[in-house]
């Protein structure tokens, strides 16, 4: 980077010139805060080190001089004090620091405050040109909205269940695009499945991400994947197809009627309400995860919770647009405002339409600024689902002997996703109950290192930065397209295992996937767990942790995996 140091202490200004030149940084110094605005306006510097206290211009007013300059690009200007009183820190931020840094000078402070803020310039800088493509492209995203908005109707909304008498609604977009997504469908075992999310942004550029994760929503749900498998599907097509500014912040919820429990993952949407049967508030469920689309799933990010339900509460959702709703003197409706309807004095079968009413007088005319989503579940009109939709209910079947066997070509690995199809095949022969996530993970990762390394060639390296990320997947799109040979075969068997008295107590399942790569050198691979916060790196020792052994052939392009469990 080009620094410039603005300085009259001649030893401070020396000291820090050598630190960023060892560091490799192009460093200009000025000696007062004149000095300093006019060497800006001439080299046009990257990153600004300003003193405060300086003659001819102080650095506070430096500072603002050169925020002018700059208007056009964000210059990061970091001020040197010994000030640590709060009015003299906020009056730096106010002139228009970015940051600040205290002396005496910590060499392993200042580097990293200057690396954070060149990360900042760098997106500052990116969303910036991307600003300026879009602007661009308007006209023709204009005359493309019609077949958006008819492929947008007919992914997001088929299939949804909002019509359920357990169920009431409310969904107000901001513009023509929702950028709320807000869907619910049965799960084969009779459980409800609802998600709301709130996509960054709003209009078409929101509402892009509803499609891919409506219909992950809806494949995995019918075929009887958890909440936690679904949170980790969509984030991981986040991850993929998304830019890196858009995430979702997501609530999934499944409510077993039958069972009266309430099982939630929420990431980043505002606190669930619980009220009971005379309309009070009973219980808040807070997020405990991040929004989806944000960093690659660790296991405890597929973590959910687990609350019990009597039949007469009541469970209210909503996105923030909700209580940041304002009306013209821009005073926000408030969760204050909204908590006060659950005190018992409204009937609860009133509560969701007073919510409403006092939302819309409480707005009155002033323009909308977020999409609005409302839901309230009554579990008092539950029901049971139709009978068709519990025709693929999983039993839980003992431990026994049982096989299968896959066998992947090119055509079908470039038109499918084969995975969702293994993994359910297995989990309705056998289920063990506390195995199956692990199960699921253990293939995950062995069909995916077979497919994207074994077949397509990829680097696990190259997901290391989040532009690397989104270049991994792009490169992985256009191998698969152009794949012609090789396959993947997985075989896997069950065997039932016996205590002294013949008891089945657990199985043993053997797992071999191979694929038709040139494999590569297993014992070179440095998988990690501990510490490996990347997106990638991890699969072998993953595999390793669960399983009860994992072999690679010579080649290095078929695993021999045991999986045991016991009931």
């Amino acid at each position: 980077m080009k620094i410039l140091i603005v300085d009259d202490d001649r030893i401070n200004s020396t000291i820090l010139n050598r630190l960023l030149s060892r560091e490799g940084h192009q460093v200009l110094s000025a000696e007062d805060g004149q000095a300093g605005v006019e060497l800006f306006a001439n080299e046009r510097p990257e990153l600004v080190l300003m003193d405060i206290r300086m003659p001819r211009m102080n650095g506070y007013e430096a500072a603002r001089e050169i925020k002018r300059i700059s208007s056009d690009r964000f210059v990061p200007v970091i001020f040197l004090t010994a000030v640590t009183d709060e009015e003299g820190l906020v009056q730096c931020i106010e002139s228009g620091g970015d940051d600040f840094l205290t002396k005496p000078f910590n060499r392993t402070l200042l580097q990293a405050k200057i690396e954070a803020m060149e990360r900042i310039r760098r997106l500052h800088t990116e969303l910036h040109a991307q600003k300026e493509q879009l602007e661009q492209h308007q006209e023709r995203v204009q005359q493309e909205l019609d077949i958006s908005q008819h492929l947008f109707a007919n992914i997001v909304r088929a299939g949804n269940l909002l019509d359920a008498p357990c169920l009431r609604h409310m969904s107000a977009p901001m513009s023509q695009f929702n950028g709320d997504l807000l869907v619910a469908s049965y799960n084969p075992a009779g459980g409800l499945h609802v998600m709301l999310g709130d996509f960054t942004g709003h209009g078409l550029s929101a509402a892009v991400g509803a499609m891919p994760l409506s219909e992950i929503f809806y494949g995995m749900t019918a075929q009887g994947y958890s909440i936690g498998d679904l949170a980790e599907e969509m984030n991981a097509k986040l991850l993929a197809v998304m830019p890196t500014r858009m995430f979702c912040a997501a609530c999934l919820l499944e409510v077993d009627f039958r069972q009266q429990s309430l099982t939630v993952w929420n990431g980043g949407l505002p606190d669930l309400l619980l009220v009971d049967g005379q309309g009070q508030l009973q219980q808040r469920i807070a997020s405990n995860h991040l929004p989806l689309g944000i960093r690659a799933f660790t296991p405890d990010d597929r973590k959910v919770s687990i609350f019990e339900l009597r039949k007469e509460t009541r469970v209210f959702l909503y996105s923030d647009g909700l209580t940041e709703a304002t009306r013209d003197d821009e005073e926000m409706f408030g969760s204050e405002r909204l908590e006060r309807h659950f005190d018992g004095a409204i009937p609860p079968d009133k509560l969701f339409d007073t919510i409403l009413a006092t939302l819309e007088h409480f707005r009155g005319d002033a323009q909308q600024t977020d999409d609005i989503s409302v839901l309230e579940i009554n579990c008092a009109r539950a029901g049971e689902p139709v009978s068709d939709q519990l025709s693929h209910a999983r039993k839980k079947v003992p431990p026994t002997n049982w096989s299968l066997s896959f066998f992947f070509g090119p055509q079908l690995l470039q038109t499918v996703d084969p995975l969702p199809a293994i993994v359910n095949s297995v989990m309705n022969l056998q289920a063990p109950t506390g195995h199956r996530e692990r199960i699921y993970t253990t293939l995950a990762e062995l069909f995916s290192n077979a497919l994207d390394h074994g077949l397509l060639g990829l680097d696990t390296g190259t997901k290391r930065t989040p532009e690397g990320f989104l270049r991994y997947y792009s490169q992985r799109e256009e191998r698969l397209a152009a794949l012609d040979h090789g396959f993947i075969r997985l075989d896997l068997t069950h065997i039932p295992q016996f205590d002294e008295k013949q008891n089945r107590i657990g199985g043993e399942m053997h797992i071999r996937v191979e694929d038709g790569g040139p494999g590569f050198d297993h014992r070179r691979v440095h998988s990690s767990l501990e510490g490996n916060t990347g997106h990638g790196g991890r699969g072998i020792a993953l595999v390793r942790s669960l399983c009860t052994k994992l072999a690679y052939n010579e080649a290095g392009n078929c695993a021999d995996v045991v999986y045991r469990w016991t009931i």
